[in-house]
């Protein structure tokens, strides 16, 4: 009896030491504003992917939102998310939203979703939103030109840090980035003249 005590004793001290609480604690992620890593609700990919519980997904048909709502929102999805896809939501978003801030939006949230497209390490889906964005904030020549070449130089980064598929697609992207630059500073200067 002692024995079968003894080694009940043991197992459960064993099981006890084991049983570690699991939960791990929000991490600040790189860049954003506010954004927690927690992979209890929405354990990510690791793949970028958006998990399905964001509210951009359900925000898709923004015609059925005022902007105010959307840009509550868009507040309310990026404020918990995870490294591995934070990048890939807020571009999603802007690529919904993007064009009504743009036409539509107060200088505050132009303003916002200028510096929340500057806080990410790239904006490939968004290169001519961005641009016309800039152009519709209220910004001094010097800060336009500031904003417009750390994008360029950020995504250039972004693009040579990508292993392509072929060296012509890499080309075909830096081209892109190198054109709606251009294409921007030429019309801005135009309407100058």
């Amino acid at each position: 009896m002692k024995k079968i005590s003894l080694v009940f004793s043991v197992v459960c001290l064993v099981f006890t030491s084991c049983s570690e609480d699991k939960m791990q604690e929000p991490v600040q992620a790189v860049n954003p504003k506010n954004v927690h890593v927690i992979h209890d609700d929405d354990p990510p990919s690791g793949q970028g992917d958006i998990p399905r519980s964001k509210l951009v997904y359900k925000s898709y048909d923004q015609k059925n939102f005022s902007l105010d709502d959307l840009w509550e929102r868009y507040k309310k999805d990026v404020e918990v998310t995870a490294p591995d896809y934070h990048d890939n939501l807020k571009n999603f978003w802007f690529s919904i939203i993007g064009d009504r801030v743009i036409k539509e939006g107060n200088d505050e949230m132009k303003l916002y979703f200028l510096d929340e497209q500057m806080g990410l390490k790239q904006n490939f889906l968004n290169y001519d939103r961005f641009f016309n964005l800039l152009a519709a904030c209220p910004l001094t020549d010097d800060e336009v030109e500031t904003y417009a070449l750390d994008f360029f130089e950020r995504n250039r980064k972004a693009i040579n840090g990508i292993l392509w598929k072929t060296a012509e697609d890499k080309k075909a992207k830096l081209g892109e980035l190198a054109y709606m630059q251009r294409t921007f500073f030429l019309l801005r200067n135009s309407d100058k003249g």
